[in-house]
């Protein structure tokens, strides 16, 4: 389990997350924030999930964003579903 200095420190997200990668963002962007959702193994070997975060970030620019996501991801497997 992480202290509490080590829970609020930074480290690079290759460093955070070794060995996974990400889709590349459009030609021309540039990173500012990110939201990182991380399906994990924990001690034990059991299943969990887990979020990490850049800088601190705006709750309810996050929230929108995650709401939209989710309304989306619920059209496409209802898609799915119904297309079955």
């Amino acid at each position: 389990m992480l202290d509490e200095e080590q829970e609020n420190e930074r480290i690079p997200i290759a460093e955070a997350l070794p060995g996974l990668e990400v889709h590349a963002l459009e030609p021309g962007w540039s990173p500012l924030e990110a939201f990182v959702l991380i399906k994990c193994l924990d001690e034990e070997g059991d299943r969990a999930w887990s979020y990490r975060t850049t800088n601190r970030l705006n709750r309810e620019e996050l929230l929108g964003a995650l709401v939209v996501h989710a309304d989306l991801l619920r059209k496409e497997l209802v898609e799915e579903w119904e297309s079955d």
